[in-house]
């Protein structure tokens, strides 16, 4: 960028496909990767939760002296409270997904479990929670599936294993 100050993106797909931090001179800029103990935001039509996991990982991995997020948490300072945060916000998948197959002790479909909310409060009502409720829980139960933790019952009903 002139005056000694490179900027280097980094291919950090999952929350969307091409979604990407920066490293700048001792900073690394995480975008949309917030650490907010709501956890990662995985329901976009692009969002892919292995991608997100691997790139959360990856982020882990990154040596800086400040951490940015685009979103709520702004500037980090130090590697250890950083890993502390992103260890806390990439807890929340292994939690959703606990909690899916829990609710998979019986058969239901993604709209129940759109339904149910394992994302957001019942009491939140925005235009885009529904779609994000339904994305999210198909990609756990197609998670689910590969792995042999649920089965689909019937047509568009699973239920754990």
């Amino acid at each position: 960028l002139g005056g000694g100050v490179t900027v280097e993106a980094v291919h950090l797909p999952g929350h969307t496909r091409g979604h990407s931090g920066f490293r700048i001179d001792g900073v690394f800029f995480l975008s949309d990767i917030d650490l907010t103990g709501f956890g990662p935001y995985y329901g976009d039509v692009w969002s892919d939760l292995e991608d997100f996991e691997a790139s959360l990982a990856r982020v882990r991995d990154e040596v800086a002296d400040f951490y940015v997020t685009f979103h709520h948490k702004g500037v980090i300072e130090g590697r250890d409270t950083f890993v502390e945060m992103v260890d806390a916000f990439t807890a929340v998948i292994g939690r959703r997904h606990d909690a899916m197959l829990e609710f998979l002790a019986e058969p239901h479909s993604i709209d129940e479990m759109r339904a149910h909310r394992f994302i957001y409060r019942t009491h939140v009502d925005m235009a885009f929670v529904e779609s994000v409720e339904r994305r999210s829980s198909e990609l756990h139960v197609q998670r689910m599936l590969r792995r042999g933790e649920a089965l689909e019952v019937e047509p568009g009903r699973f239920q754990a294993t």
